[in-house]
């Protein structure tokens, strides 16, 4: 059953919609794009946000392209949160942080600004508790070392 025949209406996002050929998570996926991967198995793949809030700032999402957490079954959602608690794990070993946010936006008025289903995780720290967060930008060697000790974390 989708969202129409559920009743609700059908997230309407002002730019088109991009399919898997132009979307840019399915394109780290296959390898298209570059990016900072530190999780990967056969459903799922993890990679750090190129423009986080904070250093370690990770996105968990399906290989399987998907808009919105509608276009999931419940227990692909069980399983794509399993996989974002293990990485939040390693993401707050690693970063020194004292806990985590996980934010899952679903839709353009949410502030989903890639249509492909993800989690962010993103560290934080107890100095930062109340602070509103901005995308920051972090230099290549430290986004290298954090993906570096995100990777450790996981495989220990």
């Amino acid at each position: 059953m989708d969202a129409s025949e559920r009743g609700m209406r059908k997230i309407v996002f002002s730019s088109p919609s991009a399919g898997p050929e132009q979307c840019v998570f399915c394109m780290i996926v296959s390898r298209k794009e570059p990016s900072r991967i530190v999780y990967e198995d056969e459903r799922y793949i993890a990679f750090l946000d190129a423009f986080p809030f904070s250093l370690g700032h990770t996105l968990v999402c399906p290989k399987a392209h998907g808009e919105t957490i509608w276009d999931m079954g419940e227990p692909e959602i069980a399983e794509l949160f399993q996989v974002a608690s293990k990485v939040s794990k390693a993401v707050v070993a690693a970063m020194g942080a004292d806990g985590f946010r996980f934010v899952q936006n679903n839709g353009e008025a949410a502030n989903q600004v890639v249509a492909h289903v993800h989690v962010h995780v993103i560290p934080v720290r107890m100095e930062d508790r109340g602070k509103s967060a901005d995308r920051r930008r972090f230099s290549v060697e430290e986004m290298e070392k954090a993906a570096k000790a995100i990777r450790t974390e996981i495989d220990s």
